[in-house]
């Protein structure tokens, strides 16, 4: 399946990765790199299915690290996976609820 990175996503991507430059080493941002390489490759190869964040929106959230989730859509009839957002774990609930209105 092809997976397209939305707007959104590469944004809130972007941020985490930032975040982890500032408080963190160079090891833990390739190692974040590598969890979330390996968690697309499961879902485009549909080795691995999510539970529904949003049943109704058929929004999926997979945990690529305990404090970082990743929601996305799937379009089987497409065959495409649209990364939605990332989303710090430990933030706010309600900002999440806004990030998924925005799509």
């Amino acid at each position: 399946m092809k997976v397209i990175w939305t707007h959104l996503a590469k944004i809130t991507y972007i941020e985490i990765l930032e975040n982890l430059q500032k408080r963190w080493t160079q090891k833990e941002v390739k190692e974040f790199n590598i969890l979330t390489n390996a968690f697309i490759l499961k879902i485009q190869d549909k080795n691995i299915t999510h539970p529904y964040a949003n049943k109704k929106l058929s929004i999926r959230k997979g945990k690529i690290h305990k404090n970082v989730s990743l929601y996305y859509k799937e379009d089987l009839k497409n065959q495409v996976i649209y990364l939605i957002t990332f989303f710090n774990n430990r933030m706010d609930p309600t900002t999440l609820k806004k990030l998924l209105r925005g799509n």
